[in-house]
């Protein structure tokens, strides 16, 4: 643990967000890689794949209907560590349970993985947008791109797995040992009280002592002001911009869900093949969020959004129309580029209210992780049907959504049509 007294600063507390980014998209990843190699196992068909993805989908959901409550309760410290020791307990336990052909308890302890998942997903966002409000500077999008970054290493990890024929349980076990590692060692940069004031008050000492307060800091306003009775889900704007971010969302989890399989079964990709795919596609997402900051402060988030609907909506398009191996690549490339900064900017846009942060930001992302309930079940469904690759074709019509709706995550203070672009 931190030593007593131990002060935070921004730029401290930033990193220690951006580690538990890149451990959770770590993680989440290897599992993702490994989804090929647990079908062959089990000789599951798309369908019956979709079926585990959506209990794990179920499990996150019900964290997320209730992570507005847990955050608040725990603080966003607490609700991040307690969510790495509950991935690290059921994801291994899960995939030991599928490999041994206990489907049904495999799926229930996939399921807790998702609670556990999804209440520190939270949890990290909420923090990391305090983190950017302190430090004054956009760095959601540098977040989400350390996600990103575990994400592709975890390709990596899994291809690597599949080379030397690691059995699933096995490497799921030790990847989440190491996970719970790099928890700790992020924690102790993250302070227990978070401030919501502006990027120059003085942050909360570690005092590792008295009861967790969140999204206030004392010192600076002994009586912050709360919103009276505010209920998120009867705010049009945070509706719509949940909208945006499951939009987004979906864009982003079907390529991580289904690409590989849809390589695999309908372009005659090899298991590794198509991972190194998907592994184009992490890539893609974290160098467009490495320079999101950047882009966001040039365009505006209004234009980013448009953009990135019509970048992942022409790569969908085209992954359809060009058979081509090489054309398979370049839109895997393109469709990351077009899913990368959705959800970090509705993040951001939920919690322009420090004071309605943690709810408005539990409602965005149960809006956006609702795509990852109903996203695999219709995509499998589709996919049974059709072929996976055309399954993807009805997002085009979200992203067209997106296209219209992009205004509602405007920066506050920034009229319609006074971007940074003029």
């Amino acid at each position: 643990m931190a030593a007593r007294d131990t002060p935070f600063t921004p730029s401290r507390w930033t990193f220690g967000v951006l580690i538990v980014f890149t451990m959770f998209g770590f993680g989440f990843g290897n599992w993702l890689a490994r989804i090929p190699a647990v079908r062959d196992h089990l000789g599951a068909s798309t369908f019956e794949m979709s079926i585990i993805g959506l209990t794990l989908a179920s499990g996150s959901v019900l964290g997320l209907v209730l992570a507005g409550r847990t955050v608040t309760w725990l603080g966003p410290r607490q609700a991040i560590l307690y969510g790495a020791l509950g991935q690290a307990l059921f994801m291994p336990l899960g995939a030991t349970l599928l490999w041994f052909g206990l489907q049904g308890l495999g799926m229930l302890a996939l399921a807790c993985f998702g609670f556990f998942f999804s209440t520190s997903d939270v949890a990290m966002n909420v923090s990391g947008a305090a983190a950017e409000r302190a430090l004054g500077k956009s760095r959601m999008p540098i977040l989400h791109g350390g996600y990103s970054l575990g994400g592709v290493g975890a390709m990596g990890a899994g291809a690597l797995a599949e080379k030397f024929g690691v059995p699933v349980p096995i490497h799921l076990g030790v990847v989440f040992a190491v996970i719970v590692a790099g928890i700790l060692f992020a924690i102790q940069r993250i302070p227990r009280v978070e401030p919501s004031t502006a990027p120059d008050a003085p942050l909360p000492v570690n005092t590792n002592t008295g009861p967790i307060q969140l999204l206030a800091n004392p010192a600076a306003d002994p009586n912050p002001q709360k919103p009276a009775n505010y209920n998120p889900w009867r705010d049009p704007r945070i509706i719509v911009i949940g909208l945006l971010a499951m939009s987004l969302s979906l864009t982003e989890g079907t390529a991580t869900d289904w690409l590989p399989l849809a390589l695999a079964d309908h372009r005659g990709f090899t298991n590794p093949a198509a991972a190194l795919a998907l592994g184009v596609f992490f890539v893609a997402m974290l160098a467009t969020r490495a320079s999101g900051s950047l882009l966001l402060g040039r365009f505006g988030r209004v234009w980013i959004l448009r953009a990135s609907a019509i970048t992942a909506g022409a790569s969908i398009v085209l992954m359809n129309v060009l058979p081509f191996t090489w054309a398979a690549y370049v839109c895997a490339a393109l469709w990351g580029v077009g899913s990368a900064l959705g959800f970090p900017i509705g993040v951001s846009a939920a919690a322009d209210d420090p004071e309605k942060a943690v709810r408005g930001v539990a409602t965005v992302s149960a809006i956006a992780y609702a795509a990852f309930l109903l996203g695999p079940m219709a995509i499998g469904f589709l996919g049974e049907h059709f072929g996976l690759l055309r399954a993807f074709l009805p997002i085009v019509v979200l992203l067209v959504f997106v296209l219209f709706a992009a205004g509602a995550a405007r920066e506050p203070g920034l009229q319609a049509g006074k971007n940074t672009t003029g």
